[in-house]
């Protein structure tokens, strides 16, 4: 796990956001995505092998819409790929890392990914991410 995927930025407005950003920078987002299972919508833009991902709350039931509540906008975690998620999760769960999942879920672009909690890493939530078949480490 020694390359970045994506970092993820939390927001209330997917469209307000990228709008800006591509005001500010000339980033283009992709469509908007919806993750049901989290209750969120992502879209990304692509800045060479690293991306930038935008994801706000489909409800206010979602956790992310509390996150945004408590903490306002910003950075929101980390995205490292994996090229053997189960193996990694296994071994953090053996070495007593808080995992926030101890199984995988699928993430944004079909991906499989889980979460380390943030007390593990000075306050970063580091996502765990598996790419697609083909899509390379």
């Amino acid at each position: 796990m020694n390359q970045i995927d994506h970092i993820a930025i939390a927001v209330f407005s997917i469209k307000d956001t990228s709008q800006t950003l591509r005001e500010l920078f000339n980033w283009r987002f992709s469509g908007v995505q919806e993750i049901p299972d989290q209750l969120i919508r992502a879209s990304f833009a692509s800045l060479g092998d690293i991306h930038i991902e935008l994801i706000e709350p489909m409800s206010d039931d979602s956790k992310l819409h509390t996150f945004l509540t408590k903490r306002g906008e910003g950075l929101h975690h980390i995205a490292l790929k994996s090229d053997d998620l189960k193996y990694h999760l296994k071994n953090f769960d053996q070495l007593g890392v808080q995992l926030l999942q101890k199984e995988a879920k699928k993430g944004a672009d079909g991906k499989r990914i889980a979460f380390i909690s943030p007390k593990e890493a000075s306050g970063v939530l580091f996502e765990l991410c598996e790419p697609l078949k083909g899509e390379g480490i």
